[in-house]
């Protein structure tokens, strides 16, 4: 590499070849593809050792990118040695001590189904709803890389998820000591930098024992942050939320909902003067899951040969103040639905439209909504609704 180049902002493709020279670097003897449209890398030989499927690049590629030009070569060694997969012990005796919860979000989990389509892995990681698209993992915590338990893992080992989840929360409550930070407005921050921050919500005796005002609430907008403070800390709250919005564009990033301690769970909590900020952020982010959904699921229709259309996710602003979203269904067409608030039905002859609110879709012409396994969910649609009833939305629904 030229001298001057480690000062310049390399292109995705420049990235993916600087990714596949670090990972012959550390050890790894498959050869990788570049597949462009997803920006992610495919072996097209097996190798000799255990590894990823595929690997994607985008939160590596940002990460790559946030770093001083000094450090990048140093995150790339990590993170190429991070995707040699090292075997898990045998034994759950052996793997105990290693093991910590994670927090992730539900979508990330729809992603890796959707590239693993027909592999005998598809559905079968472990895990536990948290609250909305949020949920909780057991992970082996590695050498170089964090694993995510599966199904079959839990099989191997003779043991149950809350037997796992139990032992990693314990493991974690051991490496928690060290005391949150103060920021501003009694805002709270996490500084562990252990890559488990986030995890750290599911410990609510540790968020008890800082100094906040009522019951503990939390955003955790990436995996390495956690923010806290008190449900009764009016200007707290607001500015967790700026803080929240800035760490959104950090790698890893998780959710964006706020959420508070009910004494026995975590419940999404939006006070009315931060609800519209909160809305905006929750639809920037379905919107940002879909679209790549969209692109997944047009390439894989595009590989198996199958026509159906895949739906946009759209967020609309209102004249009057306020955003929504909405999708198209457009009469003969097989398509995909993103769940919205509001779906345009359209008929192209004669033209007529009409701005139906989902729970009255669902309500008057659910069974022509079949839900898919995809995350976040979709629903298929191959017939349009009656005559009657769609001239009926036309009249009542003329507008959005």
């Amino acid at each position: 590499m030229r001298f001057l180049d480690r000062f310049r902002k390399p292109s995705e493709q420049k990235f993916a070849e600087l990714f596949i020279t670090g990972l012959r670097a550390s050890g790894d003897t498959r050869s990788w593809a570049y597949d462009k449209s997803q920006n992610r890398l495919v072996p097209t030989t097996s190798g000799n050792g255990e590894g990823f499927n595929f690997i994607n690049l985008p939160n590596m590629y940002r990460e790559y990118l946030q770093a001083r030009p000094a450090e990048r070569k140093d995150v790339l060694k990590r993170q190429t040695g991070g995707m040699i997969r090292h075997a898990m012990p045998a034994l759950f005796a052996d793997a105990r001590a290693r093991l910590r919860p994670v927090i992730r979000s539900a979508t990330e989990r729809g992603v890796t189904y959707l590239q693993t389509q027909g592999s005998s892995s598809r559905f079968d990681i472990a895990f536990r709803p948290l609250c909305e698209n949020l949920e909780i993992g057991v992970a082996y915590d590695g050498d170089l890389n964090i694993m995510r338990l599966t199904q079959a893992k839990l099989r191997e080992w003779n043991t149950t998820f809350d037997e796992a989840y139990d032992i990693a929360l314990d493991n974690l409550r051991g490496e928690s000591s060290k005391p949150f930070v103060a920021l501003r407005d009694g805002v709270l921050a996490s500084q562990f930098g252990d890559h488990y921050d986030a995890a750290r919500l599911l410990l609510p005796d540790l968020l008890h024992r800082q100094n906040i005002s009522g019951a503990p609430v939390v955003m955790a907008p990436n995996r390495t942050v956690l923010l806290l403070t008190g449900d009764r800390n009016t200007a707290g709250l607001a500015t967790m939320v700026q803080i929240a919005e800035e760490a959104l564009a950090q790698p890893r990033a998780l959710p964006p909902l706020m959420l508070r301690w009910d004494g026995a769970v975590w419940q999404r909590f939006a006070p009315a003067e931060l609800e519209p900020k909160l809305s905006e952020l929750r639809f920037n982010e379905l919107a940002g899951d879909y679209h790549d959904q969209q692109k997944l699921l047009n390439d894989m229709h595009s590989r198996t040969g199958l026509d159906i259309f895949v739906a946009q996710y759209t967020v609309v602003k209102r004249h009057a103040g306020g955003i929504f979203s909405l999708c198209v269904w457009t009469q003969g067409v097989h398509a995909l639905l993103p769940a919205t608030d509001t779906v345009v039905l359209f008929r192209q002859e004669p033209k007529q439209t009409a701005y139906v609110p989902w729970s009255e879709l669902v309500k008057e012409c659910g069974h022509l909504l079949k839900p898919t396994d995809d995350l976040p969910v979709r629903y298929e649609v191959t017939a349009f609704p009656d005559e009657r009833l769609f001239r009926s939305w036309c009249t009542r629904f003329s507008q959005a």
